[in-house]
């Protein structure tokens, strides 16, 4: 790839962004004489001759482009993982505790007195409702 056309310069920026073989980009632009340029072509509508780069404004792009767009990209990459971190966490921020079981076998020893470990269906709204947070599901409540 290189720069002589929009897209093929689009898909060059995305190369370096990525640090994907950017130096392979970067050797042309080193290049200033023959073969790899003809100095002497001429170019239409301007007075400028020869199609070689100037080596000191590519090294001058590619080392800023570079530092700017991985200090974008990486920082991005961060803010998004921090992102899905926070929501990970603010799902589980509350998990049961050991209360919350206790208080579970306390209110279902009152609806399974004899330990039988069963409660009747017809009394599941009742049990669930009496339950407290975070078990709790009020009334009215369908089981």
């Amino acid at each position: 790839f290189n720069f002589e056309t929009f897209g093929n310069s689009i898909i060059c920026l995305f190369e370096i962004t990525t640090s994907a073989g950017w130096d392979g980009l970067l050797n042309p632009i080193l290049n200033s004489g023959e073969p790899d340029c003809d100095p002497h072509i001429e170019n239409p509508g301007t007075a400028v001759r020869g199609n070689c780069g100037n080596p000191a404004i590519g090294i001058v792009f590619f080392c800023s482009y570079i530092i700017i767009s991985f200090l974008i990209v990486v920082n991005m990459y961060i803010a998004i993982i921090l992102e899905n971190f926070n929501v990970a966490t603010e799902e589980s921020g509350e998990p049961l505790c050991e209360d919350d079981f206790e208080m579970f076998y306390e209110t279902w020893e009152k609806f399974d007195p004899d330990a039988t470990q069963f409660v009747e269906y017809s009394r599941m709204s009742d049990f669930v409702d009496t339950l407290q947070d975070p078990l709790r599901i009020p009334k009215p409540n369908k089981i």
